[in-house]
């Protein structure tokens, strides 16, 4: 009896292909996103997404073709790039969020001297949508408007964490616990802060990742609708005694309030279910 014939592989489906390279080029923004403005290296890149340096390069050479990624420091490392500005404010805008909070953050700032945060959720990362600078520039974890970090670093996503169901906390903390240290701090850390918000019902500590920072953040949370959001405010801890915090921080209280009660208006915002994108 004649052994069976040997079957080729059939060959790969086109539409699964198609999405294996969009996985990749959204892995690789990611770690760029993370990256910060010193960019990263094609290997770290590479070795990050478990492609070959080859495959890397090509999708990358892509993106900055269409102005997503650009090289710095001669080349030799990749970044963000100014197109995805564009699409960011775009994205922020989508929601009416933006529109409807920045008069809060206008006069937060102009009250305190200090900049201020708007910040949402996008799955396990948060990101800042707005900022409001302050009389001085300040460091801060997110760089700036499209700055991405996990959820639950930073004031504004510790805030937002906080509000969620405790069987979303849990799955969240799983998921980014690797990512934890890449940000000076860990599960553990970051589950404590979580806990103390719930507690208090807002953040002010000078328990900043960022050394010589006080960090004060207030959750938006209005009924109806399906946004996850936060106020946050960073400043130099020794500008201010514990009076002036909390007066902030009742301004941040009253600002929060404000928005959650013109959210809770018919028609203020539209109601899909990704608001926010939670």
């Amino acid at each position: 009896m004649s052994a069976d014939p040997i079957q080729a592989p059939a060959p790969p489906d086109p539409a699964e292909s198609g999405i294996q390279v969009l996985d990749r080029v959204v892995g690789l923004l990611g770690l760029l996103g993370e990256a910060s403005e010193g960019g990263a290296q094609l290997s770290r890149l590479a070795a990050g997404l478990g492609l070959s340096a080859s495959t890397a390069h090509r999708l990358l050479a892509a993106l900055e073709h269409h102005g997503w990624v650009e090289r710095v420091e001669g080349g030799r490392r990749y970044r963000l790039g100014t197109a995805l500005i564009g699409l960011a404010g775009q994205a922020a805008e989508g929601t009416g969020l933006r529109r409807l909070c920045r008069p809060a953050l206008t006069r937060l700032t102009g009250e305190s001297g200090e900049t201020t945060f708007l910040i949402v959720r996008s799955g396990l990362n948060a990101v800042v949508v707005d900022r409001q600078e302050g009389a001085y520039v300040i460091e801060s974890l997110t760089h700036g408007v499209g700055g991405l970090i996990p959820l639950g670093v930073g004031a504004g996503s510790a805030a937002i964490l906080a509000s969620q169901p405790p069987a979303e906390i849990e799955e969240v903390l799983a998921a980014n616990g690797v990512r934890y240290p890449q940000f000076g701090t860990s599960g553990v850390q970051v589950r404590r802060r979580v806990q103390q918000i719930q507690q208090d019902g807002y953040l002010l500590s000078e328990d900043s990742l960022i050394s010589g920072l006080a960090v004060l953040s207030v959750a938006i949370r209005p009924a109806g609708h399906n946004v996850t959001a936060a106020i946050a405010m960073n400043f130099i801890a020794s500008r201010h005694d514990q009076a002036a915090r909390h007066a902030f921080l009742g301004l941040a209280r009253q600002e929060a309030a404000r928005i959650e009660a013109a959210l809770a208006l018919p028609g203020s915002l539209p109601r899909p279910s990704s608001i926010g994108v939670p």
